[in-house]
């Protein structure tokens, strides 16, 4: 008779690794930003892309450039590359982030001739490719080196086997942080250990996991996420969590104030919950008050996740606190994370990579 394998919903491996994490980002802080090529380190306008978590990534790192140093930057998805004229992109650097290097981020990366320079944030190297049993993808990176390109490591190579991803997309913040503040100029410095490890114990709100885990079906047809600027222009991976940890609808994503102009209205024709992300300032306290009365006052539901820090660290709670969140509903639901609906059936766009 044969034995059932001992973690066959993938429960097991994904504790390990959101165990792993605040070893693995206190490594990288001891470490430092890591020295940055000449060409690098004298781009001035960027065009930075990803998908998946690492639109997040992505996003972060535009707002980063734009808003921290003195260069440009701009996010185009990774379609964007399949009809943009090479002229649009003459002089500019070319960022894609791919944690695994996946058939979609290597569209933006086969058309690095037409950029000054290009850097890939990634998980992988020509060598770990090679063991893989991927030929192909070690001679493209091999090749984004030889060229004179640059690859930034962030970890966890490999992070397959289920469906989410916790270690990549809190890695992939912080090699963007450290990336921008090796530029000279920056307004951006790498954080400390006493900065970023304790924003990564930030509990879910005891409410909020309670009412997921008491009735999720109020949950899974979908519910809002309302942060602040500039929170809300890189938060999607925190909404993806619900999407690939539990299947469930992705929420939307508003800024305090658009969500009057839209979303708060048409919750009132069709109810649902409102998850709210507190920052540290003053300013966002205030908005947090009038959203929760807002949303009280016509008997719509709202949990509210605060994290103590400024804009640029606080993405490192919230990510901790609604992974935690997600594995608890995950384990609750006995979800399937090795099995995942769908697997295997997605190559059609998930493969999509044409030549170029």
């Amino acid at each position: 008779m044969t034995s059932a394998r001992p973690d066959p919903l993938g429960h097991d491996l994904l504790a390990a690794r959101l165990a792993a994490i605040p070893g693995i980002l206190a490594d990288m802080i001891a470490r430092g930003p890591a020295p940055l090529r000449p060409a690098t380190l004298a781009s001035r306008r960027f065009i930075v892309t990803g998908t998946g978590s690492s639109e997040a990534h992505a996003r972060y790192l535009t707002m980063l450039l734009n808003l921290h140093t003195d260069r440009a930057a701009a996010y185009l998805p990774l379609s964007g590359f399949t009809t943009a004229e090479p002229a649009s992109f003459t002089g500019a650097t070319l960022v894609v982030f791919s944690q695994g290097v996946s058939p979609n981020a290597q569209i933006a990366l086969r058309r690095r001739g037409d950029f000054a320079h290009c850097v890939l944030f990634t998980a992988t190297t020509p060598a770990a490719a090679l063991a893989a049993g991927k030929p192909d993808r070690a001679a493209l990176l091999q090749g984004i080196l030889d060229s004179g390109g640059e690859l930034v490591e962030f970890p966890l190579a490999e992070e397959y086997t289920t469906l989410i991803r916790f270690v990549g997309p809190l890695a992939g913040y912080l090699a963007a942080l450290h990336f921008a503040a090796s530029l000279a100029g920056s307004r951006v410095r790498p954080p400390t250990h006493a900065e970023l490890l304790p924003l990564l114990d930030a509990p879910p709100p005891p409410d909020l996991l309670a009412a997921m885990k008491g009735l999720p079906s109020a949950f899974s047809a979908g519910f809002n996420l309302v942060t602040a600027a500039p929170i809300s222009d890189y938060a999607q991976n925190l909404a993806c969590k619900f999407m690939e940890g539990v299947y469930w609808s992705c929420p939307p994503i508003s800024d305090f104030l658009q969500f009057a102009h839209g979303p708060f209205q048409q919750m009132n024709a069709h109810p649902k919950p409102v998850v709210i992300l507190q920052g540290g300032s003053a300013m966002e306290s205030e908005m947090v008050d009038r959203s929760v009365r807002m949303l009280r006052e016509v008997g719509l539901d709202a949990f509210v996740l605060r994290v103590d820090a400024g804009p640029l660290l606080a993405i490192f709670g919230f990510e901790a606190a609604l992974n935690a969140l997600v594995f608890e509903v995950m384990k609750h639901l006995r979800v399937d994370q090795i099995n995942w609906p769908g697997k295997g059936r997605d190559d059609l766009l998930y493969g999509f990579c044409p030549d170029t």
